[in-house]
């Protein structure tokens, strides 16, 4: 699941920097080494007896502190990413990430129902470490470049680019 979460009266969506830390055993960067693209929207996996709603709210409260949001519009098709082979010989080295080779996304368009100091980051593992209200077109250059055509489709899709 991706959640975008739109500006109530301006053309912008929330969207967050991803930590990177390094691992204490492999010494690798946790976001793979994308230090230079690492913004993009709560999203995650759904796991085993979950439904696609149950997944999103749950990465939401996992991700970003809340869940209080109103589901806006629900992408009609999900869509998939890869990663490069560059990143996936990264990842390979850290155990939690060897699985991986990709997400496939069902992408929904969110309200924020409270202020934005309801959102916060202290709950464990942390994923992001801040968040901007920003222009679809912009955040898109802030995306690690394997992941933006996928954003923008995400993105379309939910009418909001």
């Amino acid at each position: 699941v991706a959640a975008v979460i739109i500006h109530p009266t301006e053309n912008k969506v929330l969207m967050f920097r991803r930590l990177a830390e390094k691992d204490k055993n492999s010494g690798f960067l946790t976001d793979g080494g994308q230090l230079k693209w690492n913004w993009q929207f709560p999203q995650g996996g759904v796991n085993d007896g979950e439904s696609e709603e149950e997944a999103l709210f749950r990465e939401l409260k996992e991700e970003i502190g809340t869940g209080d949001v109103k589901i806006i519009r629900v992408g009609e098709k999900r869509i998939r990413y890869h990663y490069p082979l560059k990143v996936k010989r990264v990842l390979d080295q850290q155990p939690q990430w060897r699985p991986f080779r990709g997400q496939q996304q069902r992408w929904f368009l969110l309200h924020l129902n409270c202020q934005t100091d309801k959102i916060s980051f202290n709950h464990h593992p942390i994923e992001f470490d801040a968040f901007q209200w920003i222009s679809p077109r912009k955040g898109l250059s802030r995306v690690v470049p394997f992941k933006r055509k996928a954003y923008r489709k995400g993105l379309r899709m939910l009418g909001v680019l």
